[in-house]
């Protein structure tokens, strides 16, 4: 456990109204989820994880409520059963006096609140959303967000961090690649970051053991608790119909650095290999955003891309088989779940693996003639990518679903929950 933040004895300003819920029960908690905002479509790791967190929060009995700093999408939220949603660019709520909410951001707090931009009438209006719906739980969720915790008092607070930045940065730099040590900068900004706001935080989320490792030794941050993506089986399905022959699919936002690591080394050092032993081969890229990079590699050699679809299933479901070269990153792939309930065969890299819960059915490949074995195997026998993508389906909805991501989220921050209870009762008699 991190240590815990030093309260003044008095304050200015009225009592602070605390959790609407018994903290020594094991009943259904108040949740605010805040977030700077939501995409439609989703196209980031926290839009899925954050939505689906809610809404396994709430299929458990938990009050949910939602504040963004911009205005969220309809379709962003939907289906959520929501107690309370808030937009911070539309007043709501107003910002409320200084002094019924005052900021207790220490100085490297206050450097990083300036860093990113966040002002304090917005720290304030966290405080009066967790206040106003009366909050158990304030999680954050996103990177520039832990100032937001910086005038909430009585409540545990989450980070939704997923992945450990630190890690994400250093796992980008190779050796030999001079244009990649420009990672190491922000590798040390975000330590000295999350290092400056631990002591605001009652427990951190992670999606796997290797980031809680990285939190440990980059941070100092032990309040962690190891909560694995899920995946909504029900909407990523199989489905039947015609499949292009000696196709391969990849997914996802196309400005982020590990997956254009992992295009450029595939369409590298992999896919010349593959068109060699199958001429007619063909490798379908799909995401948001492409940069200069991504699209530098597509309109020749059998590789096609297409930006920003809405809806990816039916494309991927035309290719034989979903490939995941990763070569840098950490955290769970949100695309190797959907590829598995997909009932798609995936061939992948040993790091596309991270976090994964339960027999994995799938052998990870290495080497460029390891690919070119892997794919050719699927691509010339029907029977193996039915079993394939069987099996990866059957794995998935066993070990990898939300309830048990919100089971586990829930049952880590109870203690924080009652703590702070009991820490606001004690201010309030004082």
């Amino acid at each position: 456990m991190t240590a815990a933040v030093q309260h003044p004895t008095t304050r200015t300003g009225p009592a602070l109204p605390t959790g609407g819920s018994d903290p020594t029960s094991e009943g259904p908690l108040r949740w605010l989820f805040v977030k700077d905002r939501f995409a439609w479509p989703r196209a980031s790791g926290h839009d899925v994880h954050t939505f689906y967190m809610m809404r396994g929060l709430a299929d458990l009995g938990h009050k949910i409520a939602v504040a963004t700093a911009d205005p969220a999408p309809d379709e962003a939220l939907a289906g959520l059963p929501l107690v309370g949603r808030y937009c911070f660019a539309q007043n709501h709520p107003p910002v409320p006096p200084a002094d019924t909410f005052p900021l207790r951001l220490s100085k490297s707090q206050e450097k990083f609140r300036s860093y990113w931009g966040v002002s304090a009438d917005r720290v304030r209006q966290v405080a009066a959303a967790a206040a106003d719906c009366s909050a158990d739980v304030v999680v954050v969720s996103g990177l520039n967000v832990l100032p937001y915790l910086g005038a909430v008092e009585g409540r545990a607070t989450v980070w939704y961090a997923a992945d450990e930045w630190v890690w994400h940065h250093l796992s980008l730099v190779k050796l030999f690649r001079r244009g990649t040590w420009a990672e190491i900068k922000p590798a040390v900004i975000k330590g000295l970051y999350e290092r400056a706001y631990r002591p605001l935080l009652d427990r951190v989320w992670v999606v796997s053991g290797t980031d809680a490792t990285a939190f440990r030794w980059f941070a100092g941050i032990k309040s962690l608790d190891v909560v694995p993506n899920g995946v909504d089986a029900d909407y990523f399905r199989p489905e039947p119909g015609s499949q292009i022959p000696n196709s391969c699919a990849f997914w996802g936002r196309l400005d982020f650095g590990p997956n254009i690591q992992a295009l450029e080394w595939f369409c590298r050092a992999v896919w010349p290999a593959v068109r060699a032993s199958v001429p007619d081969a063909r490798f379908r890229i799909f995401g948001f955003q492409p940069t200069p990079p991504v699209t530098a590699l597509a309109g020749r050699d059998g590789i096609d891309l297409t930006a920003d679809l809405p809806d990816i299933r039916p494309a991927v479901r035309e290719c034989q088989a979903v490939v995941l070269p990763f070569v840098s990153g950490g955290g769970i792939k949100n695309k190797l779940l959907e590829a598995a309930a997909l009932g798609m065969p995936v061939v992948c890299t040993q790091r596309a693996c991270t976090g994964l819960n339960g027999p994995v059915p799938f052998t990870p490949v290495g080497r460029p003639d390891d690919w070119v074995r892997a794919l050719t195997n699927l691509w010339n026998s029907e029977p193996a990518r039915r079993d394939a993508g069987t099996a990866a389906r059957a794995w998935v909805t066993a070990h990898h679903t939300w309830e048990a991501a919100a089971r586990t989220a829930a049952a880590g921050v109870r203690d924080a929950v009652g703590r702070r209870a009991a820490e606001a009762a004690g201010r309030v008699g004082r």
